[in-house]
C-alpha cells in the first residue's frame, strides 16, 4: 500500500505529456497498451515522470532491458510503430490526412537501415522522404489555416509554431546528415538524425492532437 501511495503522489505532480523519446513511442508505449487500463496509465505516468526528472532515462531503461548491439538502428527500424499518443482520433478528413502523411514519413525513415547499402534504392528513398516531408508540412499548414481562429489554436499557437519550426529544423538536420554520410560513409549519423526526425514528427502530431481534442 505504501508503494502504491508513493506512485499516486507522483501522479499528482507530474506532467502527463509523453516525452520526446523514440524509445518511449516505439517500445514502452506499445508495451504498456497491453496492460489493464489503470495499470498501464500508472506505469506510463511513472515513466513520464522518471524521464522528466532524468532525461534519457527511458532510452537507458530500454537499452538495459533489450541489450541491443545498436539501439539507434533498432529504434529506427521500429520508428513506424503505431502509438495512440501521436494519432489524432477524428474522422475529419484533414485529420486523417495528417495521420496518414505522418505515418508515411515514419515508414520511409524506418526503412533506411534496410536500404542504405543499396545506393540507387537509397537515393530514391531520399527523394521519397523529401516529398513526404513536403506533403506533411502542406497538411500542417492547411490545418493551421482551417483552425487558426479556434480557441484551442489561439491558446496553443506559440507551441504549434515552435514545434513546426523544430520539425523543419530536424528535416534540415536530416539532409545535412545525408551529405555527411556520402562524404564519410558513417551510417549511424543518418540513423541518429532519422530518429530525431521521427521524434519531432511525433511531437508535432501530439501538439496537433491536443489542439483537436480541445476543439
Amino acid at each position: 500500500q505504501t508503494f502504491q501511495h508513493y506512485f499516486i503522489q507522483i501522479n499528482l505532480r507530474m506532467s502527463t505529456e509523453p516525452p520526446p523519446s523514440l524509445a518511449f513511442s516505439t517500445v514502452v508505449a506499445p508495451l504498456l497498451s497491453g496492460f489493464p487500463k489503470d495499470q498501464g496509465k500508472l506505469l506510463r505516468d511513472s515513466f513520464v515522470f522518471a524521464e522528466k526528472q532524468n532525461p534519457g532515462f527511458i532510452h537507458d531503461f530500454v537499452a538495459g532491458v533489450i541489450h541491443s548491439e545498436d539501439l539507434t538502428e533498432m529504434l529506427l527500424r521500429l520508428g513506424a510503430s503505431t502509438c495512440s499518443e501521436y494519432t489524432i482520433l477524428s474522422h475529419v478528413q484533414l485529420h486523417e490526412h495528417l495521420n496518414a502523411k505522418a505515418q508515411a514519413l515514419r515508414l520511409l525513415l524506418s526503412s533506411i537501415p534496410d536500404q542504405i547499402s543499396e545506393r540507387s534504392v537509397f537515393l530514391q528513398t531520399i527523394k521519397d522522404i523529401a516529398q513526404s516531408i513536403k506533403d506533411l508540412l502542406s497538411c500542417v499548414n492547411n490545418f493551421n489555416q482551417m483552425n487558426g481562429s479556434t480557441p484551442a489554436m489561439v491558446h496553443n499557437k506559440r507551441l504549434f509554431d515552435y514545434q513546426k519550426k523544430n520539425f523543419v529544423r530536424s528535416s534540415k538536420a536530416f539532409s545535412d546528415s545525408l551529405r555527411s554520410y556520402f562524404r564519410e560513409n558513417q551510417q549511424n549519423v543518418v540513423f541518429q538524425s532519422a530518429n530525431k526526425l521521427i521524434t519531432q514528427t511525433n511531437v508535432l502530431m501530439r501538439t496537433i492532437k491536443i489542439i483537436t481534442e480541445k476543439g
